[in-house]
């Protein structure tokens, strides 16, 4: 399950992993009054693990390991952390809010190596019909009746501008455009290592460095 470490002359350290915020649609963008559960990952495993707090905009809005927000408004939107009893606090998770019909969704976070999907979301209250992708202005699928562009093996060239129209009700043409950033191949986890205990799984410490990352 993992073991205890102390530092050199025998002096107790605990580890405080940074958390990250994920959504339980993996997408960052949903329309007014659709749910979303957003759940703060990682952190410390000591004792009976940590207390969460949430932030939107830098104010605390709830407590917990998970939060959900129950039919959304454009009041929303924002940017999302969570910090953990330890202190620790994620990245920022931004989430959009559209009161439109179309929205173009993308996931929280790519990275290189990813496979993702683009989808080209309507409400349901309306009839969707044919869908097409473009990015940067170049058209990179053309009309179909598949409302999801798949895009294996993220690299850098996968950033940019990327837009969908979607026919709706067999007549209008209703579109959204997003802007795409990739990160590096995968997610870092950082430890502070805090005086006291420390508990983890199979991760070598040296006395020597203030803190440890694992790729």
């Amino acid at each position: 399950m993992g073991a205890w470490y102390f530092a050199q002359n025998d002096v107790p350290v605990r580890a405080a992993i940074r958390p990250a915020v994920t959504f339980s649609l993996n997408y960052k963008k949903i329309f007014t009054a659709e749910s979303i559960m957003m759940t703060c990952d990682g952190g410390s495993t000591i004792g009976g693990g940590p207390n969460y707090i949430w932030y939107k905009d830098n104010f605390p809005v709830h407590n917990g390991k998970s939060y959900t927000i129950q039919r959304a408004r454009t009041s929303h939107r924002g940017s999302y952390r969570c910090r953990t009893s330890t202190g620790e606090l994620s990245d920022p998770a931004r989430l959009d809010v559209s009161d439109g019909i179309v929205i173009l969704q993308t996931p929280l976070y790519v990275y290189e190596g990813d496979d993702i999907n683009l989808r080209c979301h309507h409400r349901p209250r309306y009839s969707g019909g044919l869908s097409r992708f473009i990015k940067d202005k170049s058209v990179i699928r053309a009309w179909t009746d598949s409302a999801v562009f798949q895009i294996g093996n993220v690299d850098r060239t996968t950033a940019g501008t990327y837009r969908c129209d979607k026919v709706i009700s067999g007549q209008k043409i209703y579109y959204d455009e997003v802007s795409v950033s990739v990160e590096g191949k995968s997610r870092i986890s950082y430890i502070r290592i805090i005086p006291q205990h420390l508990y983890t799984d199979g991760v070598t410490l040296s006395p020597d460095r203030p803190s440890v990352i694992i790729a």
